[in-house]
């Protein structure tokens, strides 16, 4: 649970303006049309967190947040948009991520730094490709998408629960960025979830990799690893396009 108290010290846009008349105080600087950044003009204060939200016309992103980008399409997260847009305050909705983004034993304040990209579209990162010094060889980073091993031989199969057995829901996000949660029993393999999602792929899409942690890792490496072997309870697990 999230202490109250971090919440209570979560800035709103317009809050850092409490102190203008104060030289030693803070203010928020507006930053054009771009962003609202707070800027800490106290030294001593200066270890306040920042955390930062970007808004895109597709959704927004807190940076820390695990849950990743929060997808527009969403109810709850067009009318967070809408306050964004204005500016005035933190969306309630946002308290509880930040205050866990920061840290549940954090009691000091918290700024908010506000990315307003509403005129762009957000795409997930491009894989990253580091070349290898040695003699003809290159590597790929751990973040770039590659085709799994093992899974050829694997179908597209819906998951059937056992109701008896232990079980775990587990939020599938599939490309691009749609969410699919999921009940699995914990005795289910990353191959049993990696036909699952097969399901719910058009047969055209290609093929595709399933990452989850941070930083994304891919479950794939042994499809007969269950799901209470890799501690994936509870997890989210994204489809990759190799």
């Amino acid at each position: 649970d999230i202490d109250p108290r971090t919440m209570s010290n979560i800035h709103g846009f317009s809050s850092f303006r409490k102190d203008d008349d104060k030289k030693k105080g803070e203010e928020f600087s507006g930053g054009g049309k771009s962003s609202h950044t707070a800027v800490v003009r106290d030294p001593s204060r200066g270890k306040r967190p920042v955390v930062t939200i970007t808004l895109y016309k597709n959704g927004f992103i807190l940076t820390g947040d695990e849950r990743g980008f929060q997808d527009g399409k969403d109810p709850v997260n067009q009318k967070i948009m809408a306050e964004l847009k204005e500016g005035k305050s933190v969306p309630r909705e946002l308290e509880q991520p930040i205050a866990k983004i920061v840290g549940q034993n954090h009691r000091g304040e918290v700024g908010i730094d506000l990315k307003n990209r509403s005129g762009e579209m957000y795409g997930p990162p491009k894989p990253t490709f580091k070349a290898f010094q040695g003699q003809g060889y290159s590597m790929k980073s751990e973040s770039s998408s590659s085709a799994p091993t093992g899974v050829s031989s694997l179908g597209p199969r819906q998951v059937k629960v056992d109701g008896s057995k232990p079980k775990t829901r587990i939020l599938l996000v599939l490309h691009p960025r749609k969410r699919a949660p999921q009940e699995f029993n914990l005795t289910h393999t990353t191959g049993d979830i990696y036909s699952h999602v097969l399901s719910l792929t058009p047969p055209d899409f290609g093929p595709f990799d399933l990452v989850s942690g941070f930083p994304p890792k891919s479950i794939m490496s042994d499809p007969s690893k269950t799901i209470e072997e890799l501690k994936l309870k509870g997890a989210s697990i994204t489809q990759r396009k190799s």
